[in-house]
């Protein structure tokens, strides 16, 4: 299923919820749906994006109108988050938020880093292995000519 029509749908629970009086912690669960979807159509925007049959400019409408349709129901949350919410809820989510994601991408280059150090290591492993070996055959064909 389509991204933004889960995010639509979760948003839609939550407005529904808080109209009829519901806690917004008691709707974290469509809270959360929300951001997620969110988050994937914000990292769709990102991807590069190879369609065979769309131009260029319907790609990037489609794009542009999905972000727009995501950011106004995010500014319509943080408004339900100032006015039903614990004073600094959305200041705090935010914070708490990019703290997570700058540990995600820490994580990630931190795994990136690693992968190529031990790609090294396996290059450096096989040349010198390599270089053993020809240097022992170089050495056992001289002694060979030698008898």
């Amino acid at each position: 299923m389509d991204p933004l029509t889960i995010a639509t749908a979760a948003f839609g629970a939550i407005k529904q919820g808080v109209s009829i009086g519901k806690e917004l912690h008691s709707l974290s669960g469509q809270i959360v749906k929300f951001v997620k979807q969110m988050s994937i159509v914000e990292e769709e925007h990102k991807k590069e994006k190879s369609k065979w049959f769309t131009s260029s400019n319907e790609e990037a409408l489609d794009t542009y109108f999905k972000l727009k349709q995501v950011h106004d129901m995010e500014n319509q949350l943080r408004e339900m988050f100032m006015l039903y919410g614990a004073p600094n809820a959305w200041s705090e989510f935010v914070a708490i938020r990019t703290d997570i994601k700058k540990k995600r991408i820490a994580a990630i280059a931190k795994k990136k880093k690693e992968r190529e150090e031990f790609l090294m290591f396996c290059a450096y492993s096989a040349l010198a292995i390599s270089v053993i070996g020809v240097l022992t055959l170089l050495l056992l064909n001289t002694s060979l000519f030698k008898n």
